[in-house]
């Protein structure tokens, strides 16, 4: 035995009898230094409107939100309005005059009759079930190419519909050009404001209210 190990004391390390350098210290790898703890760090006065999450050291803080990367848009509005304004609603534009019809029907005898409501048109029109409050406007037709109960008009929100009923010889929607729309039977079908409906073969065109129907 060597002198240190009869001493009683610890000598250094060796290696087949050569003594072992001692080692050298480990390196510190960033994040991991000693923090001090929650307990050792000063309380913090915080400024009027500053968050209090600055009370508590950085690495317990919640995460912020920086913003988006370039090229990315946010749907989504995360902020609450605070200054009490009323948003922005969009809205459908309804005019004034959409629940009051402007519009008549001219027929071929020269009389007119206000589009408004519902009305049933044919030679000798009947009540339908499905239009329980229309009024019954007949056409004089010596052609006979109306039926007894042609079609329906209606007025609804700004506009003329018009629904076929089964009828022999159809009906069209004229609009000012004179192209011709087929209504198909039982569907409602919108009619343009500067055109008019065929039953059958009877034309009976639009008129604004007050005008004399001259072009």
């Amino acid at each position: 035995m060597g002198a240190d190990e009869t001493a009683g004391s610890p000598g250094p390390d060796t290696w087949n009898g050569v003594p072992v350098p001692p080692r050298p210290p480990l390196p510190v790898l960033p994040g991991t230094e000693p923090r001090e703890s929650v307990e050792s760090i000063a309380p913090v006065t915080v400024p009027p409107g500053i968050d209090n999450d600055t009370r508590r050291p950085d690495d317990e803080r919640p995460p912020r939100f920086i913003g988006l990367p370039p090229g990315m848009q946010a749907d989504i509005d995360t902020v609450p309005t605070t200054t009490g304004s009323t948003p922005r609603t969009e809205a459908a534009e309804v005019s004034a005059d959409d629940s009051v019809s402007d519009l008549d029907l001219e027929f071929p005898d020269g009389s007119r009759v206000r589009a408004e409501g519902s009305i049933l048109i044919g030679r000798d029109p009947t009540a339908q079930s499905a239009f329980p409050d229309a009024q019954l406007v007949s056409i004089v037709d010596v052609t006979r190419s109306v039926s007894k109960t042609h079609a329906a008009v209606q007025w609804s929100r700004g506009a003329v519909w018009v629904t076929d009923l089964n009828s022999t010889n159809g009906t069209r929607i004229l609009d000012a050009t004179g192209r011709e729309t087929a209504c198909v039977p039982e569907a409602p079908t919108p009619a343009p404001r500067d055109g008019g409906i065929l039953f059958g073969r009877c034309h009976v065109p639009l008129r604004a209210r007050g005008s004399d129907g001259s072009a």
